[in-house]
């Protein structure tokens, strides 16, 4: 991993909307670490936004960024569905790669990207970062130690009223910008990895009734940022990817789970 020899370790960020600056301040507080790069949606936007953060080099583009011989890690902040294509390159590209989840949109593009990272020997992460809040780490050790005894029943939910209205509007509420599950996969995958770091228990089975509360949204007209208002043209869109998700699983050979998820919409801007 760079860095071992006291230099610092470069990295450059793919996406440069919410969820790359928190990324930036992140990294930043190491110490160790230059943020070095930016790759956004256009030339232009990638620009403005480097410029904001104090960042020296800006890309219109993921390839761009991979290619710069300066980086040594990227990090992938970008809409769901360029996750695959940017950690396939930057893998091809001997970079290690931190991504923001989902890994993929299916199951054999995370079963592929697996396969490369492993056969690269490169650090790769995904970025679940609730696993290390100060409670979360104490509940673990606490379990880990038996002292709760044996873990029969985990109950949960993630709520948000993010999306609760037809008239907000996201590129996750896509399936094929954000994939087939929205509730599940963008707010429920968080609570779904958390239960099982807490428990270490695997997920064996699962049982979930999807519903989508508002199959019609109203699109606004051109991207706008997430959680941003005013007035703006919009046109009626059909939603497929689920507003509400009720969930059974089974924990490893014994435990049992209940979990609920409303109103989808994690933390990401568009790019």
């Amino acid at each position: 991993m760079p860095g071992a020899a006291g230099l610092p370790i470069r990295v450059g960020i793919i996406g440069a909307g919410f969820i790359g600056p928190a990324h930036v301040e992140s990294l930043r507080r190491l110490g160790f670490v230059e943020v070095i790069a930016l790759a956004g949606r256009t030339e232009a936007s990638a620009a403005r936004q480097a410029a904001a953060l104090f960042i020296p080099r800006s890309y219109g583009s993921d390839l761009a960024l991979i290619q710069d011989a300066d980086v040594d890690v990227v990090h992938i902040t970008a809409p769901n569905r360029l996750h695959y294509p940017a950690a396939r390159a930057a893998l091809a590209a001997q970079k290690h790669v931190v991504c923001e989840k989902p890994l993929a949109l299916t199951s054999l593009e995370t079963a592929e990207l697996v396969r490369l990272a492993e056969a690269s020997g490169l650090v790769n992460a995904v970025t679940f970062n609730i696993r290390f809040y100060p409670l979360v780490q104490h509940a673990r050790a606490v379990i880990r130690r038996g002292d709760l005894g044996p873990i029969h029943l985990v109950h949960g939910g993630y709520w948000q009223d993010w999306l609760l209205l037809d008239t907000d509007y996201n590129w996750r509420v896509e399936a094929a910008q954000g994939g087939r599950l929205r509730a599940v996969g963008d707010i429920g995958s968080h609570w779904l990895d958390l239960a099982q770091f807490l428990t270490g228990l695997p997920v064996r089975a699962v049982l979930a009734d999807l519903a989508t509360v508002l199959p019609v949204r109203q699109k606004p007209a051109r991207p706008l940022e997430t959680f941003s208002t005013g007035d703006v043209v919009r046109v009626p869109e059909r939603v497929e990817t689920e507003d509400l998700a009720t969930v059974l699983l089974r924990f490893g050979d014994t435990a049992r789970d209940s979990l609920c998820q409303g109103a989808s919409g994690d933390d990401g801007r568009a790019r």
